[in-house]
Formats: C-alpha cells, structure tokens, sequence
C-alpha cells in the first residue's frame, strides 16, 4: 500500500466518489485524491481534522471538518450537518456532486486518540461532534491487540437524528468492551432516556466514568456543560480531551524583527502609530492595516492566495513567515520550534504591530 504524500501547506485535488444521507439534515461523503490508484492509502490520526476547500458562489471557500474514517483506508469520510446561516456546510449537504472535485489540506489538530489515556475511556459527544470520536472508536475496536475498554455516550434531538445509529448498535453487539448508550431529548420512539446528560444520567449510563480518560466533542454549551459535570463527579482532569476550535494561548514572546521606520511630521508619527503597511513582495502586493489587527485581513485585502479556514489558529492552512517587521500572536499550534525561531506565524492568530514583510512560501 502507498501512503498518500500531502503537500506541504498547500491543498491537494480530491473527487467526491460517494455521498449518501445519514439523517434528514445530515450527509456523508468519502473523499479520495485525484488520479489516485487503488493502492493508495490516507495517514492520520483518529480525532484529527481535514479542512476543505469548495467553490461557492464564485469563491472557493475553506472549513474544518473532523474526520469519521480510520486511517490507512483508501478513502476518506466525512459526516456534515446542514446549521444554520452554514454557507459551506449547507451546500454540501444540498449540493455537493458525486465526482465533483474538491480542495483538502493535510489532516491536523490536537484532539486525537494518541493523547495519553488509561484502559478505560469514554467517548461523549453530541450531534456532528460524534465524527471525530467515531473514528476513534471504529480504529480502536479494530486493532485485534488493543483491550480498551470503550463506554460511548451520545446526546440527539431525536432518534431519527442519531447519527451512525445502526452502525453503532453493530459495533456494540460484535464487540464486548465497547458500550453504547444514547440520550434524547424526545425519546418517543425509542427505549431511550429522555433528557439532558446531567451528572446523573452519566453515572447511571457509566458508574465507573471518574476514573476514566474522557474525549468530549460537540457544541461549545455541550461541551462545557460535560466538562463542567465531569469535573464535579471526580474525573483526575488531566485525563480529560475535548475538541475546540478555539486557539491556544501561546506562551511565545513578542517577536520584533528588524525594521527601519523613518517618521517626518507629528501627524505622520501619529498616522505610523496606528497604521501599518503589510507587503508580501513575492506577489508585489500590499495593503493597510491597523496596528493591533489580524494579519489575514491585511493578506486577504491585499488579494494574495492564502487560505483562512478555521481563522482560530488551529488548522494551520495560514501559516506564513513575517520577513521583517514586528508582531505577536495568540497561537503557534502546528508550527515546529524551528519555524516559530524563523518568523513563521498563523495569519489569522498574527497580530501586526509595524510595517510587516510577509512570504507566503
């Protein structure tokens, strides 16, 4: 088998090879590369992210969707729920083609099943927040040689909206050390509770989850209610993963590069102190930026191709390398330590702080 070769920042081609509905307002999608042959294979991490790249309404615009396939297949999957004002989400779940292309950067992101957990896990989520950790959970029964103990519980609206539902009632009979349970908020129709996963029902469904390692994604008020719960039930936090798209803080310094600035009038010191000029010579373009604003909107008035997906610091698609000129920033999630001591930054987590010099390459 060939393991598929991502390029370094830049998106590669891929087909929609098959798309099918998963429940009334969610589909699925495999991914494979364009003019890929039949022994070729994807490398990640399950947990991990792609971000991809579609064309609509005349601009090819980029997001981040977590990954539901395992690794070393020969296609990718990803699960996408139409939400609301969901300019790219809803034109894939309306109308994405079979066979037509698409742009995917390399997978990425820090919420992935090779974080340090015990035997013992639990996998919460709700809604699409269950794709990251369904690959998790499918990668992991598949191992014959892995013996975690898996305990998967997911919240739904309704029964009709539990995503891969059949597929995991599946798992659950075929594997022993993987358990399955479901909280609805309208249960009619199913033998399920019916509520909202408060500490109760978590200890009802897992009496043993404050000893476990935990993997949570999901909404953002899902997410910090189940962190919150967990906490108060006894769970050793350190043993606790969640899925965000907000960035890190980083721990890096200020960065100031070298650069001559020379000031004539107090109006033109005035004009430098809260203005700079962003230039990316490569593409002999420039713009104007206020001191203190982000990076990528200065590249992207300037009309130069970078891509801001996640615009959080956390795919990575931005990074770049300020030249010369003075900045901070807020992230450094996927830069290497060597990148970070050469000026490379992520764009949207880039805050400018003078004129600025900027390669994209």
């Amino acid at each position: 088998m060939n393991q598929f070769e991502w390029p370094d920042n830049q998106p590669a081609t891929f087909i929609c090879q098959r798309k099918w509905q998963e429940t009334p307002n969610c589909v699925s999608v495999t991914l494979v590369a364009e003019n890929q042959d039949s022994e070729t294979t994807f490398d990640f991490i399950p947990g991990q992210f792609i971000t991809l790249g579609i064309e609509v309404e005349g601009k090819t615009e980029y997001r981040a969707y977590s990954l539901s396939s395992m690794p070393n297949q020969s296609e990718l999957q990803l699960t996408i729920k139409r939400v609301v004002d969901g300019k790219v989400s809803n034109y894939i779940v309306d109308s994405l083609q079979e066979g037509q292309t698409v742009s995917v950067l390399k997978p990425a992101g820090e919420f992935h099943i090779e974080q340090p957990h015990g035997k013992r896990i639990v996998l919460l989520s709700a809604g699409c927040g269950i794709t990251p950790v369904m690959s998790m959970a499918k990668t992991l029964l598949s191992d014959k040689t892995d013996t975690t103990d898996i305990h998967f519980i997911h919240a739904a609206t309704e029964l009709e909206q539990v995503i891969y539902h059949q597929e995991l009632l599946e798992m659950a009979a075929s594997h022993k050390r993987f358990h399955f349970d479901v909280m609805l908020e309208n249960a009619q129709g199913s033998e399920y509770l019916e509520g909202r996963l408060t500490q109760a029902a978590l200890k009802q469904f897992c009496p043993d989850i404050a000893e476990r390692s935990a993997f949570l994604c999901g909404p953002i008020g899902f997410m910090a209610a189940m962190q919150e719960n967990l906490s108060e039930l006894g769970m050793n936090m350190d043993n606790f993963y969640q899925e965000s798209f907000t960035p890190a803080e980083s721990e890096q310094p200020e960065v100031a590069l070298n650069l001559e600035v020379t000031l004539g009038s107090d109006a033109d010191k005035a004009q430098a102190i809260s203005n700079a000029t962003v230039f990316v010579p490569a593409f002999g373009a420039q713009a104007e930026a206020k001191i203190g604003s982000a990076l990528i909107d200065a590249l992207e008035a300037a009309k130069v191709p970078v891509i801001a997906a996640c615009r959080s610091g956390i795919c990575g698609s931005c990074k770049c390398r300020v030249v010369k000129g003075a900045f901070t920033r807020t992230s450094t999630a996927t830069l290497t330590d060597d990148e970070i001591d050469n000026g490379f930054v992520l764009a949207c987590s880039c805050q400018v702080e003078s004129d600025v010099e900027v390669a994209l390459n």
